[in-house]
């Protein structure tokens, strides 16, 4: 009897002490995506019209250029669109703090010299996420 109890009452503090920690980490979550939440509802324009109203002092496609690539994404799949121009060297960002389903602008572009410039912007604030680089 002693021990049906005992595993009864482990099973209880530990079914509780999971469900914490469940709970906690959800929390954490809904904090570590604050700045940047799931916008996937929302509709924002195509990557073409974007680019056409940025101004070109935060990226601009090169003349005549090689590769183009203008995509509307979510942040979970930046780097995905970025492999595609893995040919011309590699270009990979992080996405801490925005949740995976932010939807963003990525732009690549390489030059006939094979320089690559990349450029990520956030659909819903228009602001670069990451630096631009040239590689």
């Amino acid at each position: 009897m002693k021990k049906v109890v005992s595993f009864t009452l482990l099973v209880i503090i530990t079914t509780v002490f999971s469900f914490n920690i469940q709970l906690v980490q959800a929390a954490q979550n809904q904090e570590h995506w604050s700045k940047y939440p799931d916008n996937s509802a929302k509709s924002f324009k195509d990557a073409d019209s974007f680019y056409k109203e940025l101004n070109k002092k935060q990226y601009v496609e090169f003349e005549n250029a090689k590769l183009n690539i203008r995509e509307k994404t979510y942040r979970k799949d930046i780097n995905s669109v970025l492999s595609r121009a893995d040919q011309y060297g590699k270009s990979r960002v992080g996405g801490v703090g925005y949740h995976p389903k932010r939807q963003v602008y990525v732009f690549v572009t390489v030059s006939q010299e094979g320089k690559m410039w990349t450029a990520v912007f956030d659909a819903e604030t228009g602001l670069k996420t990451n630096e631009g680089r040239d590689l």
